[in-house]
């Protein structure tokens, strides 16, 4: 569906196609504001998911790396706000979205794949074997994964 509807963005303006296929449309295009719309209530009305989503997993990552307290019910609010003033800042200081879509996708796409998970394997078998335990020695070798994603992130961004 994205490639359909970035080669059909693209054989309509050419090259002077914007980031945001909307934003190559009139002002007082119907279906353009009906787009426009559409795209406003998706975002209005996804976002406590997604946010959610976060959240929680912001709470199991801090869990996994020894940080429990910022799962503590006392700190919920502090962290819903911290988050909630994260993202909007990002929204008032980034014009052009195709700066946030190339870091998400290369910077949290490499931290997801190679980043997190050696990290967070190593620290459950440290926690559950011991760190002198031959399980823990043998699963610190995941950890070579994270320079080789650090670096990729950086090739990506």
């Amino acid at each position: 569906i994205y490639v359909i509807t970035m080669c059909a963005g693209y054989m309509t303006f050419g090259d002077t196609a914007q980031c945001n296929i909307l934003l190559n449309y009139h002002p007082h295009d119907m279906l353009a504001f009906l787009g426009r719309w559409a795209t406003a209530c998706s975002t209005l009305f996804g976002f406590p998911l997604v946010f959610n989503g976060a959240r929680e997993g912001f709470k199991n990552a801090a869990m996994a790396l020894d940080q429990p307290s910022v799962s503590d019910p006392k700190n919920h609010v502090k962290l819903v706000v911290a988050m909630l003033s994260c993202a909007c800042m990002l929204a008032i200081l980034v014009d052009d979205i195709k700066v946030i879509v190339g870091y998400s996708g290369a910077v949290l796409g490499s931290l997801l794949v190679y980043i997190c998970p050696p990290i967070l394997y190593a620290n459950i078998l440290k926690r559950h074997f011991g760190p002198e335990s031959l399980e823990y020695k043998r699963g610190r070798r995941n950890l070579i994964l994270v320079p080789f994603g650090t670096s990729i992130a950086v090739v990506g961004v």
